[in-house]
């Protein structure tokens, strides 16, 4: 992207002056609140609204300049737009018969997504996250070695998150350029090489996700049968997590270790960890003035 921006009408502007890139060999995450432009940026990028100004670009092209794009970009925007009287099998014919691909394709497209035993069921019959799955065959067929997914995690359960990280991390492992959106921050954490982080359609960060949560402020880890009662300086905070420990930020480990002897609490954990990356996302997405 290179100053791209985006208008609807004289009121919104739903994307400014936003320019990033998404390396090949990694899983860059794309994230923003509700309402930041990051579908609408996709869009631009793939050709489905015209940008009002910049550029949205795939190697250097732009996807209507791409002669067979199925085999360049694979992109999946939304689980829908299947028919549901067609099976999954039929459905992923249909787009490889228009684009000249093999039926074998298909079942490895399938089996990839993990929906080989379901390829000839109905897709009327499919659940969220079984469409999510087979959105993702679609953006595979042509084997692209780019890959726009726009929440992917959607409707997942625990093992299908699990798959799809996996998923993600094998096809960047294959030098695939994937660009994912997402608000499912705790699994970009463990997914994404690089993030881009925007709010009211600008870029507020590009860069490692390690340069991110390194450079944050440092938290410290505090478990205890009495840890509620630890008394800290002005300039640190504390809260409890959902594990009933308490997280300490302002401090060093060895500060908060002193403070909890000192104050005679009995410690059974005392630990550090980089910056939370939810905090970051709030601490840069929130726009001034918000409660």
């Amino acid at each position: 992207m290179e100053h791209l921006t985006k208008r609807f009408g004289s009121e919104v502007t739903a994307v400014r002056d936003l320019s990033f890139s998404a390396a090949p060999g990694k899983v860059t995450g794309f994230l923003g609140p509700n309402g930041a432009g990051k579908t609408t940026t996709l869009r631009c990028l793939l050709g489905l609204v015209a940008q009002s100004e910049g550029s949205a670009t795939i190697d250097g092209v732009t996807y209507r300049e791409i002669e067979n794009p199925i085999t360049v970009v694979g992109a999946s925007l939304e689980a829908s737009g299947f028919h549901p009287a067609r099976t999954a099998r039929n459905h992923l014919r249909m787009i490889a018969s228009a684009a000249k691909i093999g039926d074998s394709r298909v079942s490895e497209v399938l089996e990839t997504v993990g929906l080989s035993a379901a390829g000839d069921r109905k897709v009327g019959g499919y659940s969220l996250g079984m469409r999510q799955r087979l959105a993702l065959g679609v953006a595979l067929l042509g084997d692209p070695k780019v890959l726009i997914l726009d929440e992917p995690a959607n409707g997942l359960d625990p093992e299908g998150i699990s798959w799809l990280r996996s998923f993600l991390r094998h096809q960047a492992s294959q030098g695939v350029s994937v660009l994912v959106s997402s608000h499912v921050l705790s699994e970009v954490q463990q997914t994404v090489d690089d993030v881009i982080i925007i709010r009211s359609g600008s870029l507020v960060y590009q860069g490692s996700l390690h340069a991110l949560t390194e450079g944050g402020p440092a938290e410290v880890v505090v478990r205890g049968p009495n840890i509620a009662q630890l008394t800290i300086p002005a300039d640190w905070t504390k809260r409890s997590d959902q594990n009933g420990e308490l997280v300490i930020t302002g401090g060093s480990i060895e500060a908060v270790g002193r403070a909890a002897f000192e104050q005679s609490l009995e410690l059974h954990e005392l630990s550090s960890k980089a910056a939370d990356l939810e905090a970051l996302f709030l601490d840069l997405t929130t726009e001034e003035g918000a409660a």
